[in-house]
């Protein structure tokens, strides 16, 4: 967990200024949103839950009535809502040491 948090804030310390209050803001929602997921998914609940958000989303993607934008725009949120689900799948099976050659590796410039 504590990789997690913080090879999120590596990358919130490589973005400009302007950028970094939003960063923060969502590197905070998926980390929290991770948090309970993991939560939920100890009492059982986590599978009916991501499958009625998946759900959802696809109905507006498959809908003929929704325009083409809709239907982008419900593309780019399922996805990132996978990437949540990534996340999440991440903080389970993270280690609880903090692995400084990673963090370093982190730090080197594209």
């Amino acid at each position: 967990m504590k990789n997690v948090v913080l090879s999120m804030l590596a990358k919130i310390s490589q973005i400009d200024a302007g950028m970094k209050q939003l960063t923060a803001r969502v590197e905070a929602q998926s980390l929290l949103i991770s948090a309970l997921v993991l939560a939920v998914s100890k009492e059982g609940g986590v599978t009916e839950m991501i499958e009625s958000a998946n759900k959802a989303i696809n109905t507006v993607i498959e809908s003929t009535e929704s325009d083409e934008l809709l239907k982008s725009d419900a593309a780019i949120l399922l996805s990132e809502f996978q990437s949540l689900l990534n996340i999440s799948r991440a903080v389970d099976s993270a280690d609880n040491v903090i692995d400084q050659a990673a963090i370093e590796e982190l730090k080197k410039p594209d």
